[in-house]
């Protein structure tokens, strides 16, 4: 028998590999940094501010405003200077001129001149949106409920809205004063990030928009809050007075303050934005009226404030005291002039959200004890998603996407006098001197018009000397001495708004000095028979 095995006679085979099994989704460690991520409501305010943004987006662009700021912004990019005084207004020259938002109407003009009216467009409703989108966080973050943030950016909307359809640099002052409001209503109001950001942004401010006097004023609101805060709890004036957190708000406030300085004009921009609410001309102007119950704002303005009070009275919440003093002064600057909403507005939406989140709390049982979804990428991932379809719907997503330009009657407002413009253009002799334009047209005029055309006013009121301004008002009234205010300003041809200035338009027709040379549904074109 022999001890040596034999060797079988077929090779093994080798096994199969087992299948490869996927990691449970579950389990996957999410490497999004935290500052990255989002949460499931994140994803419900960027549809519903998205919706207000492609709204917003392609809302044709209102004819007043916009073309004085385009024609400025344009004139710098020409001179390369900023002027001391006013360059476009024959009737104006010489009249000293503080430029404030020269940086926003240099911005204006490059966009229009690099990708046209959509990219202005996408500007005005990008601003309104991220607008929505602070004073919205800002609710969530105080009143911990989604309900609370919805509320606040409707109610912001809806008070504001009238206020936020002109585009002009007031807008980018809006939202640079609704991140103020954030910071003002916030707990870590003095953050590295904080001292290094704010007075960077109101150097920028400074260089867009009058209204940081705005932003300085609800900072100082913010640091008297702070002392009665203080001293209600305390008791105490000495304790009030050495508070560590009043004298960082004082300091922060001077920072700002001295970064404002920082312009073409320097110091002089601080009487400037006085000298502006208080100039003569600015009584004319329908939009610096008082409040009053008799218009829409007024009584959307009534509706909030009696709803943040009742809120209020309700909320278990304490109010604090730069809260108070916040939505009381801003408030009164509103009933003083329906403009001054813009800075009433966002306060009133954050306080009547949180305060009426606090309320309903208390009788309302799923309020009691909110969940908030957990931050992830995903959310991050889905928000990014919807932001870049948000992006194609509009206009200008459209052209840059697909080069399609819309045309220009779907630009601009109805108002806007296209047909009227193109007729002057088409005129081969242009009579000369100043002529009559309607001050709500002379920027369009004078943007898309022949070039030789030099109207009496446009809507820089303030730099408009205050004769010149009243007899121009005398005039869109059709006063018995209508003509010999023509012959006094060498008026050889009247642009005619058919709507507005019915009482001019008849005295005209009337007149066997004056030929209708175009009418259209809008306007109608006067010259006179013998010019001057």
């Amino acid at each position: 028998m022999s001890v040596v095995m034999e060797k079988p006679n077929h090779t093994p085979q080798p096994l199969a590999p087992a299948p490869a099994e996927l990691p449970d989704a579950r389990v996957l460690e999410d490497k999004t940094p935290d500052w990255m991520r989002s949460t499931p409501t994140s994803v419900l305010f960027t549809v519903l501010i998205g919706f207000v943004f492609v709204l917003m987006a392609s809302r044709p662009l209102w004819h007043t405003d916009l073309w004085d700021h385009l024609n400025y912004g344009q004139n710098i990019l020409e001179t390369k200077t900023v002027s001391e005084t006013e360059p476009l207004m024959r009737l104006s020259r010489g009249v000293s001129m503080v430029n404030i938002p020269w940086l926003a109407q240099v911005g204006m003009a490059s966009l229009n001149n690099r990708f046209g009216l959509t990219s202005l467009q996408f500007l005005f409703a990008s601003l309104i949106a991220v607008s929505l989108g602070i004073v919205a966080w800002r609710s969530v973050r105080m009143s911990h409920s989604v309900i609370g943030g919805i509320v606040a950016a409707a109610i912001f909307l809806k008070v504001n809205l009238d206020q936020m359809l002109v585009i002009r640099p007031q807008l980018a002052g809006l939202l640079f004063y609704c991140i103020v409001v954030a910071w003002s209503l916030g707990r870590r109001r003095h953050s590295k990030a904080v001292w290094m950001g704010l007075p960077l942004m109101f150097l920028l401010w400074a260089n867009i928009h009058g209204s940081f006097s705005m932003g300085l004023l609800l900072m100082a609101i913010t640091g008297i809050g702070r002392f009665g805060d203080v001293l209600v709890v305390s008791k105490s004036l000495r304790l009030a007075l050495r508070d560590r957190e009043l004298h960082r708000t004082i300091l922060l406030t001077q920072l700002c303050a001295a970064a404002v300085l920082i312009n073409p004009a320097g110091f002089a921009i601080y009487p400037e934005v006085l000298n502006v609410a208080g100039n003569p001309n600015i009584g004319s102007m329908f939009e610096w009226d008082a409040l009053t119950l008799r218009s829409a704002q007024g009584q959307s303005a009534a509706a909030v404030a009696l709803l943040a009070f009742m809120a209020i009275k309700l909320s278990p919440r304490r109010l604090h005291c730069g809260e108070m003093l916040a939505f009381v002064a801003t408030g009164l600057l509103a009933m003083w002039s329906a403009r001054m909403l813009n800075w009433w507005a966002p306060v009133a939406g954050i306080l009547a959200g949180t305060h009426l989140l606090a309320a309903m709390r208390k009788t309302t049982r799923w309020l009691k004890h909110p969940q908030p979804g957990n931050a992830a990428g995903l959310w991050t991932v889905v928000n990014t998603g919807i932001i870049g379809i948000l992006f194609l719907l509009t206009p200008f997503g459209i052209q840059m996407v697909h080069g399609r330009i819309p045309d220009a009657q779907r630009l601009v407002s109805k108002e806007t006098p296209l047909a009227t413009v193109a007729f002057l253009d088409s005129m081969e002799n242009l009579p000369r001197g100043i002529a009559f334009v309607p001050a709500e047209w002379a920027g369009y005029v004078m943007n898309r018009g022949p070039q030789s055309l030099e109207p009496m006013v446009n809507l820089h009121v303030h730099v408009i000397p205050e004769q010149v301004w009243n007899d121009y008002i005398r005039l869109i009234n059709g006063p018995t001495d209508w003509n010999g205010l023509m012959d006094e300003y060498g008026i050889n041809l009247a642009v005619i708004d058919k709507d507005r200035q019915p009482g001019l338009l008849k005295r005209m027709r009337e007149s066997a000095d004056w030929t209708a040379a175009y009418e259209d549904r809008q306007g109608i074109v006067f010259s006179r028979n013998k010019p001057i």
